[in-house]
């Protein structure tokens, strides 16, 4: 798919898999000249992202399928099908998936950047195994690089 066009397709758009999720990302930053970023994910049963914050984007999810917890700055709840959740940038958040199967869920960032983590460490031939603490340390950085930070704590216990 090229990115400048104005359609993408249900099976349009650049697929990444990491442990346990697959995203598409349908509209790159460079289409919207930086502005937006649209993105279709698949997420496994009992996964998600840990606690993180972006400094510059503030990211929205439209849940498709599924049922999924949501941590927003303090708030704790579970967000169902054609439920909309608003993180303002700067704000503690994390998700996972606590349906019984994989469930989809719809991401926007305004403006855009983050996908280009997904574009660059994501694979595309299957999951990837585990990784190594070397990797975990470049995905760390990567992510700082993308104005991304991790925030320690388990969040769901």
């Amino acid at each position: 798919m090229e990115f400048h066009q104005r359609l993408c397709r249900k099976d349009e758009g650049v697929t990444r898999l990491t442990e346990h999720e697959t995203f598409a990302v349908k509209v790159t930053g460079e289409a919207a000249d930086g502005a937006r970023v649209f993105m279709s994910g698949l997420v496994e049963a009992g996964h998600g992202k840990v606690s993180h914050i972006h400094s510059k984007e503030d990211e929205t999810f439209y849940v498709l399928t599924g049922e999924f917890e949501f941590l927003n700055g303090n708030q704790r709840f579970t967000a169902y099908p054609g439920e909309f959740i608003y993180i303002p940038k700067g704000t503690r958040h994390a998700f996972r998936n606590v349906a019984q199967e994989p469930a989809r869920l719809l991401v926007f960032y305004t403006p855009a950047g983050p996908e280009a983590f997904f574009l660059n460490y994501g694979s595309t031939d299957g999951p990837p195994e585990p990784w190594a603490q070397e990797e975990l340390d470049e995905m760390i950085d990567a992510i700082g690089a993308h104005n991304m930070a991790l925030l320690p704590g388990d969040d769901w216990h």
